[in-house]
């Protein structure tokens, strides 16, 4: 049996989703790397970074350091899952686990646009895999099909939902009339959103994660700064009744299209058809749209927050670059 040696850097929301997937799928995740390999391959967590190795986690304390070059120095560990969030340290820490050769998985949306694609030029230039399927829309595998199932096809514009925080929010305002004070406050309780919501209510969130997309889709990072942003706070209930007397409704839109002097990129609340596929993904659901030239219109559709679905996506590229080795 071949063990697949991974670290976890964070033990919050998503590592504990991911540690727990990882323990719970253990037999059916190596059954299916034997179908696909017919090597007998099993994944194990070797060691897992938090601040304070003394806190109870309810995982072996063996396996916790406070210490990231025990993890970098380890020659066993293969691959890095980055899942502490935010620029730095995070953007250092894998940046330095690919000039020791490993491969790194990451949801960490700010990071990845931020960089402006240069850990995943390291990465590129190291001969190492860089996967970060989870930091864009959650379960929804619009990477994969961005870089795999539409490799015929140019594609012209990507448009859709991609913060799941703003869509509860605008769907509560929307279906029932509550003001946007009212739906952030559940939001909060039922932890869609965080204390400090500035990041999804203003754009941030979903500004990374199409900075991302337009990356994959156009082969241009666009400049964060450039990008048309506007956030949710300034939506009223007179803006939700002007476009319910239209027939319309409101969502949280993140969109680049190809133009002729590049690539367009915004983020901003936006009044659309009922009759338009993105005006029925409600809740926190997320929803990208995306138009090319031989496939059409496609439109994907799943979770896009929470512990689970976040981690089912990390999982699933620990799996594609398990598969590999």
């Amino acid at each position: 049996m071949k063990t697949v040696k991974i670290a976890l850097l964070g033990l919050g929301t998503v590592g504990s989703g991911v540690k727990n997937i990882l323990e719970e799928k253990k037999d059916q995740l190596s059954q299916k790397l034997f179908e696909k390999t017919g090597e007998k391959k099993v994944i194990e967590i070797k060691k897992i970074l938090v601040r304070n190795t003394d806190k109870d986690y309810g995982v072996d304390k063996a396996i916790l350091t406070d210490d990231y070059a025990q993890i970098i120095n380890d020659p066993q560990i293969q691959i890095v899952v980055e899942l502490i969030g935010g620029q730095e340290p995070a953007s250092k820490y894998m940046e330095q686990a690919i000039e020791a050769g490993k491969h790194v998985v990451t949801a960490n949306k700010m990071a990845i646009a931020m960089s402006g694609g240069s850990i995943e030029d390291k990465a590129r230039e190291k001969g190492v895999s860089f996967m970060y399927e989870a930091s864009v829309a959650g379960t929804i595998p619009v990477i994969r099909v961005i870089e795999d199932s539409l490799v015929a096809n140019e594609i012209q514009k990507i448009s859709g939902i991609i913060n799941g925080t703003t869509n509860y929010i605008l769907s509560k305002m929307m279906n029932e009339n509550q003001s946007f004070e009212s739906a952030l406050k559940k939001a909060q309780e039922l932890g869609f959103a965080e204390a400090d919501p500035t990041s999804d209510v203003e754009g941030y969130d979903a500004m990374y994660k199409i900075a991302i997309l337009s990356k994959l889709a156009f082969n241009i990072m666009p400049d964060l700064n450039d990008i048309k942003r506007t956030g949710i706070r300034g939506v009223s209930i007179s803006d939700i009744n002007k476009a319910r007397e239209n027939a319309n409704t409101i969502k949280f839109i993140a969109q680049a299209e190809k133009c002729r002097d590049g690539v367009r990129v915004s983020v901003s609340p936006l009044e659309i058809s009922k009759d338009h596929s993105l005006a029925n993904v409600d809740g926190a659901m997320n929803a990208v749209y995306i138009t090319c030239d031989n496939a059409g219109e496609i439109m994907l559709q799943g979770a896009g927050a929470g512990s689970r679905p976040t981690a089912s996506a990390v999982v699933s590229d620990i799996f594609a670059i398990a598969e590999k080795l």
